[in-house]
């Protein structure tokens, strides 16, 4: 038998991070989020019964069991009819469902389990699909068959041929031309009177055709393949627990040999009914489930029934394609291209057209041009969003566009576009190629026009996105709760091609599709190989190819190989599973047991046993809530000893024993470490068994890091107080009660919140709950106040789904219904550990709140005095929950004024002389921009002149203020309406040859008094002056009638204990690029990394990578700017696209070294007048100190001399 040397569930202590996590800084109480939307939300009043297998108390023949299990809970005072009778569909799960109409007890589950037969209970629970679709009505030439290697499969004509799948899902549009002749037969388990198999969602279209379309455009993975499809849903997205347990016993006992389910909930527990029944149904047949959509959760967030022993689960895989559509343009000079077009959302454009194409001067997102809706125009791709473009083809009047891609966009599909114009009828785009074409040809002279035929065949092309043919982000991470493999392997299902009813085709995403993929290479096996499902699923897992990690939101790879928790054993490879001639004995995953092959081949086969580790991820926080996508990676990795050459002859098996260690990780990192075992044939066979460890000890995971926090929520101050605060009592049945808030880290088998008597302790605790009454009893389980009428949450929860996010509830009554009355009661919260004994009280975690006190109506509350208070301070307000664990944080200043100014002092005077009134101007003084502070570091920069004015009596209308500029100063706002509450108190303008800036009063100022001006005007040094400047003093004369104002500005080195910044604008392809630099100094280190962050995602501007770069400064001119540098920009630059930038430098500098970080950028809307850059920064130092600097927002200000820097630039009182 394979040997750890090191357990799996061993006891570890958690690793503090790096970075700040909320959880872990605040508690639950941090945010008020009401609990609206139960992780295990159950259809009110239904419940799933199973029964033992011996007869015992309640008749096994069929035709009475149900009517049995009506009779015994009917005889617990309930009244229920039964909805589903499973007994009758297939002995693999002897039950029923029932509904209760006067359900009103929180206990009816234990109740039912009372019931002697019965051997377990479940209530039914809403199982919704979670995926959505964009229609075309053309079909696809849609192959993802060559990167799974199917299409080798179809060329030797392995089809399916005669193989039968069942499908569990939403119906079948029998009628579509893809799958004519497909649907062989199935049953509507929705309304059983009925035998149509209609689809009103479109979901079982869609995955039928994944498995057996055949179409002229479009093949399915097994083409001449059957569908038997089992219908479970109505014509709403949702359906129950127990009608998908009706399909998938129904498609048992019809002896399918392959059933694909693609339907599936977040309660991924391996006991949940789904998962057991899935369990069973797999020791006899395949069944294939997909593994769901949750990948954003991180780890540990499997599925059920996923999360069945023995099932295939199935990872998403994005696809490597793009649907590209055909269109021509035809140069008046004779030539002609052929390109492709990609629509927002892959359809189709159904209309012929020829129509002359206009290259526009502008971008998408700011047409130049103007045209008509029967032209088009064709337009490089800007930075905005997708509906910024659309809208800005639409008003210039457009009624094509074409976007051919720029700063490597990728020709993909775009965000979802909400069309408005009645005109604009088409907007895709192209690639890049198409615009240089275009540019030539207009060049010379020539017009274009564009061509598109309504009945031209698609061609899908290779996809211009990183994530073509990585995991699909939103696949569900394993292991499940009890450290199970899900999923096993990964297929196509992000961003794929399927039929939709009505003869339609359409794009989803979801592992619902990649699970139908799996399903037809199984129909491709049993109907070409044997009908042998563990062998399948050994070949299966041993031959497929394992992924990198991809990093969705970075879009770049991150690792080598992705943790096998989020791909399986990885993508499959059909050819492989039906090629190798050595087949594994072992299970298709490790359970770190012995590994056993069997050579088939007719030759002695010589195999080198070796290993490969895929990457290891930080599972959880120093709190122990797991890591949400994409978790954190470790370089720690498993290792594998005892690897050897072994020889297996011809046709003979062979026992490989191996000794695998786990990671050498800190005791509590939950390090979630997985690989594969890899043996390598001399018949060049490579053949891999996936495996996969925690270190944790899932049992001490408990899902509570600590206790419910119980509050008052105060409505008048919106403050939380402790539960007894002022000894108030509550009033539940009339909506108020104490605020209860959780959050769960890992799986629990049951939670609850109930009342108990003021001295009730938790060693009293027994399972179940009995109840009693007086102080000293446990006295009941609570339904909550109703979000909306009806919606209230009874509890215990059971298999609760875990979160993050701490949310609260309130009560309103006992579970079963009744009020509750006057009386002091504590909260009692309770929730049982993974692989935990209900009924031993160790295996809970048990909590108690502080007492408080309820009152029912005005009925007394006993035992207590009129005057009784709380014994806790009524100034204590609820604490925030902190951990020791948390990094030393720190905030930091961005300057720092220089103390002296070495250099001389200049004086820059004006020789105009002023006129109008006198002793107008207070103030005249120049700072920096946005900052107040005369120290300018960058001469070239704008500045801001304050100005500041007092006219204490009304002036007549038209009256004049001045004051003389210097001729070195430039670019001053002007041409201004100066306001005042909504009026105008005057007009600002500069006369360039006299020199003057003239203030013209208004009508305002001849009925107010006391008024006072108050704003700013952005100005700067002439370039020539500017670049002359030396270190100094330059005081600035602003003569004024009655006063000359000397301002002075001080030019001085950068201050290099400091972040520096500096803004810069330039030309760039027809437009601005405007430049921020961020720059370090080594002053401020010894550091282990230094990470600068930014992003446009909020705007619509865009970074230029290609101008964007991480520079190490090593030596400095006398003003302290950067003369030399060496150019780190490949290995720190992390991400850089259009809308995010992130780098980061890890080493540290040395003496007067500086670490420079420049992003470029370019407007998405040019007529904005503002461009904003806000960016963190983080420094990391060596002694542990994580120094967080705050948001700052470098904005670029355009076309600054047409106005001041405020609205209100006057104010005054009304004269008598």
């Amino acid at each position: 038998m394979p040997q750890l040397s090191a357990i799996l569930q061993s006891a570890l202590v958690a690793v503090a991070a790096a970075t700040t996590v909320a959880a872990e800084e605040v508690g639950f109480a941090s945010g008020r989020n009401r609990l609206t939307n139960p992780a295990s939300e159950a259809a009110s009043g239904r419940y799933i019964v199973e029964l033992e297998d011996s007869t015992g108390h309640i008749a096994r023949q069929d035709s009475s069991v149900a009517d049995s299990v009506v009779g015994q809970i009917s005889s617990l005072g309930y009244e229920a009819t039964v909805k589903e009778d499973f007994t009758t569909i297939s002995g693999r799960f002897k039950g029923v469902s029932v509904e209760i109409t006067n359900d009103n007890s929180s206990g009816v589950v234990d109740e039912i389990k009372s019931i002697p037969g019965v051997a377990n209970a479940w209530p039914v629970q809403p199982i919704t699909l979670d995926v959505s679709f964009e229609v075309t009505a053309g079909s696809p030439r849609w192959n993802p068959h060559i990167a799974t290697r199917v299409s080798e499969l179809h060329q030797r004509n392995i089809t399916g041929a005669g193989q039968r799948v069942c499908v569990v899902d939403s119906g079948v549009d029998v009628n579509h031309p893809a799958l004519a002749g497909k649907v062989a037969g199935g049953r509507n388990l929705v309304d059983e009177d009925s035998t149509a198999l209609t689809d009103c969602a479109g979901h079982g279209t869609f995955v039928s055709s994944v498995i057996s379309a055949s179409h002229k455009d479009f093949a399915g993975v097994a083409p001449d393949s059957e569908i038997y499809m089992y219908k479970v849903f109505g014509c709403e997205d949702t359906t129950s627990n127990d009608l998908v347990l009706k399909g998938m016993l129904a498609a048992d006992s019809d002896d399918c040999d392959i059933i694909s389910v693609s339907i599936g909930s977040n309660t991924g527990y391996t006991n949940s009914v789904l998962s057991r029944v899935a369990s069973e149904i797999a020791q006899d047949r395949l069944i294939v489930i997909a593994a769901g959509n949750s990948g954003e959760m991180g780890p540990y967030f499997a599925s059920s029934p996923a999360a069945g022993r023995g099932v295939v689960s199935v990872g998403s895989v994005e696809a490597a394609q793009t649907l590209g559509w055909p269109a021509t343009l035809v140069s008046s000079g004779g030539q002609s291209l052929n390109i492709s077009y990609v629509t927002s959302d892959g359809t189709k454009f159904n209309e012929t057209i020829n129509v002359p194409i206009n290259l526009d001067t502008g971008d998408s997102c700011n047409i130049a041009g103007f045209g008509s809706e029967n032209a088009a125009v064709l337009a490089k791709r800007g930075v905005c969003p997708p509906f910024g473009s659309y809208s800005s083809i639409a008003n210039a009047g457009y009624g094509y566009g074409i976007l051919f891609d720029s700063y490597n966009q990728g020709a993909y599909y775009m965000d979802e576009v909400s069309a408005w114009s009645d005109t604009l009828r088409l907007m895709a785009v192209t690639t890049a190629s198409v615009g240089e074409w275009a540019s030539t040809q207009i060049a010379k002279n020539y017009t274009l026009h564009l061509k598109i035929e309504s009945d031209a065949q698609p061609a899908a092309f290779a996809a211009e996105v990183p994530s073509a043919g990585q995991i699909s982000s939103f696949t569900s991470w394993g292991p499940t709760y009890e450290n199970g493999f899900s999923p096993i392997i990964s297929a196509p299902g992000g961003v794929v091609y399927g039929a939709f009813p009505e003869g339609r085709f359409a794009i989803s995403s979801g592992t619902s599709f990649a699970t139908p993929y799996i399903s037809g290479v199984a129909a491709l096996w049993f109907a070409n190989a044997k009908k042998d499902r563990a062998e399948f699923v050994r070949r299966l897992t041993s031959t497929a190819q394992a992924l990198p990690a991809f990093d969705t939101t970075d879009g770049k790879v991150v690792a080598e190989l992705a943790s096998l928790a989020q791909q399986g054993a990885g993508l499959i490879n059909a050819a492989k599973l039906f090629d190798y001639t050595t087949v594994l004995l072992s299970e298709p995953t490790l359970s770190l047991n012995d590994t056993d092959n069997r050579n088939t081949g007719s030759e002695e086969v010589t195999y080198n046993v070796s290993h490969i580790a895929a990457s290891t991820i930080s599972s959880r926080n120093s709190i122990w809530y797991p890591n949400t996508y994409y978790p954190p990676l470790t370089s720690a990795a498993g290792s594998l000893s005892d690897a050897k050459t072994v020889t297996v002859a011809a046709g003979a098996t062979q026992d490989v024993q191996v000794t695998l260690s786990a990671p050498d990780v800190t005791a509590d990192s939950g390090a979630l470490w997985s690989g594969k075992i890899l043996l390598a044939g001399s018949n060049d066979e490579l053949l891999a068994v996936p495996y996969i460890g925690i270190e944790a000890s899932t049992y001490n995971w408990t899902p509570l890091h600590h206790g419910p926090e119980s509050y008052r929520y105060d409505e008048t101050d919106g403050s939380l107080y402790p539960i007894d605060y002022q000894g108030k009592a509550y009033h539940p049945a009339d909506g108020d009660s104490p605020e209860v808030y959780f959050a769960f880290r890992y799986g629990t088998y049951e939670f609850s919140v109930d009342l108990v008597g003021v001295d009730w302790e938790t060693e009293q605790f027994t399972y179940p709950p009995q109840h009693g009454s007086g102080s000293k009893a446990w006295l009941g389980s609570v339904r909550s106040q109703p979000i909306v009428p009806g919606s209230y949450m009874d509890f215990p929860m059971r298999e609760i789904v875990r979160f993050n996010l701490g949310s609260f509830i309130t009560f309103r009554s006992f579970a079963n219904g009744t009020d509750i009355p006057s009386g002091r009661y504590r909260i009692f919260s309770r929730a049982l550990r993974i692989f935990g004994d209900a009924s031993n009280p160790e295996d809970w975690q048990l909590f108690l709140s502080d007492p408080f006190s309820i009152q029912l109506g005005n009925n007394p509350i006993p035992g207590q005095n009129a005057t009784w208070t709380s014994s806790i301070p009524t100034s204590t307000a609820a604490q925030t929950i902190t951990t020791a664990a948390a990094p030393t944080t720190t905030s930091a200043a961005t300057t720092t004024a220089p103390i002296s100014v070495p250099g001389t002092t200049t004086t820059l005077s004006a020789t105009a002389t002023p006129t109008g009134l006198a002793d107008a101007f207070t103030s005249l003084t120049l700072q920096r921009l946005q900052e107040d502070t005369p120290f300018v570091i960058d001469p070239a920069a704008w500045m801001e002149l304050h100005i500041q004015i007092s006219l204490p009596s009304p002036v007549p209308a038209d009256s004049i203020i001045t004051f003389a500029v210097p001729p070195e100063i430039t670019d001053i706002a002007e041409d201004y309406q100066l306001s005042a509450s909504g009026a105008q108190a005057g007009h600002a303008s500069f006369d360039p040859n006299t020199r003057l800036y003239t203030i013209t009063l208004a009508e305002w100022t001849t009925w107010h008094k006391n008024m006072v001006g108050n704003f700013f005007l952005m100005c700067r040094f002439t370039s020539d002056f500017a670049a002359s400047m030396k270190q100094g003093t330059y005081v600035v004369q602003f003569p004024t009638v009655g006063k000359v104002h000397e301002v002075p500005i001080y030019y001085t080195a950068i201050d290099r204990s400091a972040v520096y910044e500096r803004l810069s604008a330039a030309p760039y392809d027809d437009t601005s690029l405007y430049t921020a630099e961020v720059e370090v100094p080594a002053s401020l280190g010894p550091w282990d990394f230094v990470r600068f962050t930014t992003s446009h995602t909020a705007d619509s501007d865009g970074f230029i990578c290609a101008n964007s770069s991480v520079v190490v400064g090593n030596t400095l001119d006398a003003e302290n700017r950067i003369t030399s540098f060496t150019d780190v920009t490949a290995s720190a630059t992390e991400v850089c696209n259009v809308k995010n930038y992130r780098a980061m430098y890890n080493e540290s500098l040395v003496d007067d070294e500086v670490l420079r970080f420049t992003v470029s950028s370019i407007q998405g809307d040019r007529e904005a007048w503002t461009l904003n850059v806000v960016y963190l920064l983080d420094i990391q130092l060596s002694n542990g100190t994580l120094v967080l600097y705050d948001q700052r927002n470098l904005a670029f200000e355009k076309n600054p001399r047409l106005r001041t820097w405020s609205f209100n630039a006057f104010e005054g009182e009304r004269a008598n």
